[in-house]
């Protein structure tokens, strides 16, 4: 995800506008180091036998649970589809309209949904995270979340499914102006995430700690970056990780600290502001959003080929895809034609977060400050610092390893340019 330091609890895209014409610039890359080049790092020369096999004890399962979720899931989809319980149970009821009917289609799959996902957040929550002393989550805590993560789900599937079903209907160029309206939602996203999906699950306060916002303002005006607070989201109800991101587009754009890191010295916040205030200086998301628009038409083109084929309309007891009862179908067949461009997009997020990474080196000039936040993220976070490298290629994000070898053979460049001189 562009525009934090490792994955938050959701994707949150980062800004890109408002650098001042006058701004001071960051010193040139050094020769040799490119964010586009993998540095290559033994997990081994940075971390010791402990903290590696730490690392994997802790998010080796996680990441066994997440794949077990994701299949139940796509079981669950499956035997809506076969069962053709869409097309029994509005035949039962009798409904009026293909929009209620729709609305009642998007309505089962969540409930469907509710009767697994909770009780796998649940236990990551309430037993294993708290095992392990990562989580702060209560009972109450993960109710309420769920909650408003299934409301929020509803809404926004009826505000995506309804008009386009309503093109399904009448053209069978629906994959255009599908296309189209996730684009334009994708960008509305951006726009209204920080001011209006943020709060329903964070607080967010202006940075109380006067030293530290006079520091961090006076880094953004340095770089001419126009960010006029800093703000603090209250992640530590539900966890001990830390993390910040930039988020928002215009007027709604905002640098976001997580409250479980204030406890860091000033030096390793500064770091985490550097970084993300990378992603605003290199317009990451302007660059994102037409890659991200591109991926999303694949993924439409795909998924009306597939959707062609009149035996799985045939399988749902459908005769069209402008039939309701045919969501579950189109919801088994759109994410496995998703899974076409996301290598592709880990890949440049990780680019992306290499760039963002030289820029705080460039503009702090402190190797050993950056090499120190890193660690405390590792440490605090319990990373995997010698992921797999199936891990590896679909990560957003680098691994520790290589952040701090990046780190090492910037200082080792800096030191030769200068000895040169």
């Amino acid at each position: 995800m562009t525009g934090n330091l490792c994955p938050p609890p959701s994707d949150v895209p980062a800004s890109d506008d408002g650098e001042h014409p006058l701004a001071l610039r960051p010193p040139p890359a050094l020769s040799g180091l490119s964010h586009w080049k993998l540095v290559h790092a033994d997990a081994a020369h940075w971390f010791d036998k402990a903290e590696i096999e730490r690392g994997r004890a802790y998010n080796r399962p996680i990441g066994r649970l997440n794949r077990v979720r994701q299949a139940l899931g796509f079981a669950v989809v499956v035997a809506l589809v076969v069962g053709e319980v869409a097309r029994r149970l509005l035949d039962a009821l009798d409904l009026s309209g293909w929009v209620l009917e729709l609305l009642v289609v998007i309505a089962l799959v969540e409930l469907t949904t509710l009767t697994y996902g909770p009780w796998f957040s649940a236990y990551r929550a309430l037993v294993y995270d708290r095992r392990w002393g990562q989580s702060t989550q209560t009972g109450r805590g993960v109710v309420l979340d769920e909650v408003k993560g299934s409301v929020l789900n509803l809404a926004l599937l009826a505000v995506l499914l309804v008009p386009l079903y309503a093109v399904i209907r009448v053209t069978e160029l629906w994959w255009l102006f599908g296309w189209l309206l996730f684009s334009g939602f994708t960008v509305l996203l951006g726009l209204l995430y920080p001011v209006l999906i943020a709060p329903i699950f964070n607080t967010f306060e202006p940075l109380g700690d006067v030293v530290l916002r006079d520091r961090l303002l006076t880094l953004a005006r340095r770089l001419g970056l126009d960010v006029s607070e800093i703000l603090v989201a209250d992640a530590s109800k539900r966890s001990v990780a830390g993390n910040a991101y930039v988020a928002g587009l215009g007027k709604t754009r905002r640098v976001v600290l997580f409250d479980t890191i204030l406890d860091w010295p000033h030096d390793a916040v500064e770091q985490v502001v550097a970084h993300e205030l990378g992603h605003w200086h290199h317009r990451h998301l302007r660059r994102k959003l037409p890659v991200l628009i591109g991926f999303q038409l694949v993924t439409f083109v795909a998924t009306w080929a597939v959707l062609r084929w009149e035996a799985l309309l045939d399988l749902v007891g459908v005769e069209g895809l402008g039939d309701p009862a045919s969501l579950p179908l189109l919801l088994a067949v759109f994410p496995l034609s998703v899974l076409l461009t996301t290598l592709v997009a880990s890949w440049l997020s990780r680019a992306d977060e290499r760039q963002a990474d030289l820029f705080a080196l460039g503009t702090l000039e402190d190797p050993d400050a950056f090499s120190d936040l890193f660690r405390r993220i590792a440490e605090r976070n319990k990373a995997d610092v010698d992921p797999s490298l199936w891990t590896r290629v679909n990560a957003a994000h680098p691994p520790v390893a290589e952040r701090l070898a990046m780190a090492d053979r910037w200082d080792n460049a800096r030191r030769a340019e200068h000895a040169g001189l």
